[in-house]
């Protein structure tokens, strides 16, 4: 149990964090915050 939790935390830090590296160049490129909101919105579903 304690151990497949901190794999489920590690996946899902590393999940966000290439989430992060995908999403900044895209909010740099198009500076446009409704994409990013879209995306999280999407992904929140």
């Amino acid at each position: 149990m304690g151990i497949g939790k901190i794999f489920k935390n590690t996946i899902t830090s590393y999940v966000t964090v290439i989430v992060v590296l995908i999403l900044l160049p895209v909010f740099l490129i198009t500076n446009d915050i409704s994409v990013i909101q879209g995306i999280i919105e999407s992904m929140n579903k």
